[in-house]
């Protein structure tokens, strides 16, 4: 019997913090899903089956799991869930299995929706609001309820029927989603709020302790988006409830997850994504013929303690001020 196309198998091309608890609440509510991981992830997956904490209580999924898109078939749809730095890559090697297949992009910053357009025609931005937390293999935690929210829009503008099949399979697996036919002002305003993830991952801290840097950060980005006219529209955090009674990203010092930078350095992956969230806009500053000098400082220090696979922490909020010369 042929799919219709309210039975797609989901494929998460990613299966880390976003991708390993999407993958996971979609299965637990009986869509079929193929998850692909790095191989130390996926084996522990294989073995005992994907952990996945949230806050109303943990569940061990048997999920079928893969390295590679080897296994991706066209009737299949692609939740791309990789960092923006491994999104050529991953197109790359997909497009050797699979010419035509639709890929939704659940990825932060607004280039990988242009990169994947040039491999696929079928293309779609997603929002993501309120992530995952992935510190050890085999193990996501969901660290909201609901889960999280989700803008899902065609790339790069209007919905189909698609977007409405794909918003309603993620509602079933508890997600609140909104389909819009502007999906990248979104994107752009979400940026806007990533540019934060560099300052807890340079400094391990939040709240008031950084406050003064996230403002500057922020206000550099808008203004230069403001000389380029690029549009955006704010988004907004959800609050975040936390399982409790459980350890959920290690101890200590790094017990608290700051964003998606701070996991990429505390799992030392020797990458992160800030080319595509402060680069960016430290890339439009340059075609302005200008300078956005805290989100370069920001950009090149993650960087090079990403490179140098450093954890978090390396400056104090204090230490950081003065670096970017806010004292």
């Amino acid at each position: 019997m042929a799919e219709t196309k309210d039975n797609h198998r989901i494929v998460i091309y990613g299966a880390g913090a976003v991708g390993g608890v999407i993958g996971g609440l979609l299965a637990l509510s009986c869509t079929p899903v193929l998850l692909i991981g790095r191989p130390g992830n996926v084996e522990v997956i294989l073995k005992h089956g994907l952990r996945i904490v949230t806050p109303e209580g943990t569940h061990t999924i048997r999920v079928a799991a893969v390295t590679t898109p080897n296994q991706i078939r066209p009737d299949d749809v692609v939740f791309l869930c990789v960092k923006s730095q491994d999104t050529e890559e991953a197109m790359h090697a997909m497009h050797t299995i699979v010419k035509d297949v639709p890929i939704f992009c659940f990825q932060n910053g607004v280039r990988n929706e242009e990169i994947v357009s040039k491999y696929y025609p079928r293309v779609y931005g997603v929002l993501v609001i309120g992530g995952g937390v992935f510190t050890q293999n085999g193990e996501v935690t969901s660290r909201g309820e609901p889960p999280g929210r989700f803008m899902i829009g065609h790339y790069p503008e209007g919905t189909d029927e698609l977007c409405e099949s794909i918003a309603t399979k993620l509602r079933n697996a508890g997600y609140e989603i909104v389909v819009t036919p502007e999906i990248m002002p979104y994107k752009w305003g979400k940026l806007l709020s990533n540019l934060n993830n560099a300052v807890g991952a340079i400094t391990n801290a939040s709240g008031e302790d950084t406050s003064r840097i996230i403002l500057a950060v922020q206000n550099e980005g808008k203004e230069i988006l403001a000389q380029a006219g690029v549009r955006w529209i704010r988004t907004t955090e959800p609050p975040v409830r936390r399982p409790t009674g459980i350890a959920q990203t290690g101890e200590g010092e790094f017990a608290t997850p700051l964003g998606s930078t701070w996991q990429s350095l505390v799992r030392r992956q020797g990458t992160v994504e800030t080319k595509y969230l402060n680069g960016e806009i430290v890339r439009i500053a340059e075609n302005l013929g200008k300078r956005a000098p805290i989100n370069e400082a920001l950009l090149h220090i993650t960087e090079e303690m990403a490179a140098n696979h450093e954890l978090p922490g390396k400056y104090t909020p204090a230490q950081l001020i003065k670096i970017l010369k806010l004292a």
